[in-house]
């Protein structure tokens, strides 16, 4: 028996306390302000960088983007370091998932140092597919928490259409030959937790769905996060602000299937 805020709470603070900014973060590349403006934009362009950090004296002062580079020198086209734009290297992964649906790029600050820089374009890296990943294993258990707390006697049997329900007891029987079974409830499928909260009044209202169209949405949306990155895709979504629309959704998700009681939770 576990309380599951304080689960949850526990899983929360592994994530913020591990998973770090400097794990998508790359050393930063520089230019001088005294340095001519198309030369560094022929050396990002080779690089395929869209962005270099702008250095006065040794010290990094500020940045500047590739497609706004033409003649002169770089002292006409840097942008100094406005304070949305410099982030600790303490921020977690789930604080940056924030910050990226209003920017492209932020810079990583070590001490009093701009180091590193972070794109966008770093979300598909293996750091946010961990967080990913782990995000819906525990959305799995919560959601099946709250349907056993919702359906007592698995009288969410009534919701999953036919042929769902004999894969689940398919699935459930050849576990038992195998004597690993653990209850029929335990072999949903995400689909199948979806389709039960879908026909829940009670489990959408809980959950915080404005209709059932919306929680079909976000549970078709997670399936194809989660395949994606079992699948290991190069990229786990073609849209990363729409990766990070659906990292949030179920972050806010997630925090609504804990239930104010104590109750069996898999960890």
């Amino acid at each position: 028996m576990l309380d599951l805020k304080n689960s949850y709470a526990s899983l929360q603070f592994i994530f913020e306390q591990n998973l770090k900014i400097d794990l998508l973060a790359e050393e930063i590349k520089t230019c001088d302000v005294t340095d001519d403006a198309v030369v560094v934009k022929q050396q990002m362009e080779k690089l395929d960088f869209d962005y270099f950090g702008v250095t006065e004296d040794e010290k990094v002062i500020g940045h500047v983007n590739c497609k706004n580079l033409q003649e002169g020198i770089i002292q006409n086209y840097y942008k100094p370091f406005l304070a949305g734009d410099i982030i600790s290297d303490s921020t977690s992964l789930t604080e940056v998932l924030n910050i990226f649906q209003e920017k492209d790029c932020v810079y990583v600050l070590e001490k009093d140092r701009v180091t590193k820089l972070v794109t966008v374009a770093d979300l598909h890296k293996q750091p946010i597919r961990m967080l990913a990943f782990s995000l819906i294993s525990v959305l799995e258990m919560s959601l099946l928490a709250s349907i056993k707390d919702t359906f007592p006697d698995n009288t969410w049997q009534s919701l999953l259409g036919q042929n769902r329900l004999d894969k689940v007891n398919a699935e459930f029987k050849n576990r038992f030959h195998k004597n690993e079974a653990l209850s029929l409830l335990d072999n949903l499928q995400l689909c199948d937790k979806g389709t039960i909260v879908k026909g829940s009044e009670s489990l959408l209202d809980r959950l915080g769905f404005e209709s059932k169209t919306k929680c079909g949405e976000f549970f078709r949306k997670i399936e194809k996060l989660r395949n994606n990155i079992a699948h290991s895709q190069e990229e786990i979504y073609l849209n990363p602000k729409e990766l990070i629309e659906v990292l949030l959704e179920l972050k806010e998700v997630l925090k609504k299937t804990v239930i104010d009681k104590k109750d069996d939770l898999y960890f």
